[in-house]
């Protein structure tokens, strides 16, 4: 089976053309609500609103990055990213990975978008959708790539308003590891995205923060008061200190074709899949 070709960048419908109800699966076909079930599904201030209430990981990362704390936060993060060789080479190590195919994809999705920070390093002609759970952030997209509006949802990363091969390519960059269900993340992303295309994951190795200072001396108190400092609250401190996960059997069982490649000196970690099925 061969992949099917890309689209050409100069099919852009609007995410309500794209989306499905996330009750009943059926096309809304750019309608506010779903005709069949009832379910409503509206686009305000040019973001489409498909979701539902939000529990576990979710619930709190969505408060984190709605509060004052990411905005402490992100300076820590971008000098993070300074260490690894400056802001475009890591996230190149990771968009790379999108570049280049045949067929190359003019229509992807972003889950995790963000403020819209790696847009600026992907082609201009291709057509970029996004996603984020913090409407925040959305918000702050818009501002900074006004071309976004009407193509953003706030949505949950296990439940995607799309119907199945709706994008060329999907990618989800420093959000996967606190999702609530990776499970769900990763067969969502491959769902959506057309056979052959490529997806794409990456984040910190989980259980870097057994690296602290506080975990090398027994003192793991000392490692949730520094993180606080940085701007992290207490519940996503406690969610970061308590969270681990099998990255190995989880993509054994999930994406068993998928490759994974080391990235920011170790200290992080790259996923791609390109299956057909």
């Amino acid at each position: 089976m061969n992949p099917s070709p890309a689209r050409s960048p100069a099919a852009a419908p609007s995410i309500e053309d794209l989306a499905r109800c996330l009750s009943c699966g059926v096309p809304l076909d750019g309608e506010p609500r779903c005709a069949h079930c009832g379910r409503a599904c509206a686009v305000r201030d040019g973001i489409l609103e498909a979701i539902g209430p939000r529990s576990g990981r979710n619930r709190i990362v969505e408060a984190f990055y709605d509060g004052p704390g990411w905005i402490k936060f992100r300076r820590w993060e971008q000098g993070f990213l300074m260490l690894q060789g400056g802001v475009r080479k890591a996230r190149m190590e990771i968009l790379r990975h999108l570049l280049g195919r045949e067929g190359t994809p003019a229509r992807g999705l972003e889950v995790g978008i963000g403020s819209g920070e790696n847009l600026a390093f992907l082609p201009a002609d291709w057509t970029i959708y996004g996603v984020d759970i913090a409407r925040t952030q959305l918000e702050a997209s818009l501002r900074r790539h006004p071309r976004l509006t009407g193509r953003v949802a706030w949505a949950e990363a296990e439940n995607l308003p799309f119907a199945d091969a709706t994008f060329d390519a999907s990618w989800s960059i420093g959000g996967f590891n606190y999702y609530s269900d990776h499970e769900a993340a990763l067969r969502e992303l491959r769902r959506v995205t057309r056979p052959g295309g490529p997806v794409v994951v990456a984040d910190e190795v989980p259980g870097l923060h057994r690296a602290g200072l506080g975990h090398l001396i027994g003192v793991p108190s000392f490692d949730a008061w520094w993180l606080r400092k940085l701007g992290l609250d207490r519940e996503f401190v406690t969610m970061v200190l308590e969270f681990d996960v099998d990255l190995e059997e989880l993509t054994s069982r999930v994406w068993p074709q998928a490759a994974r490649h080391r990235i920011w000196h170790g200290l992080g970690y790259c996923l791609v899949d390109t299956s057909i099925s």
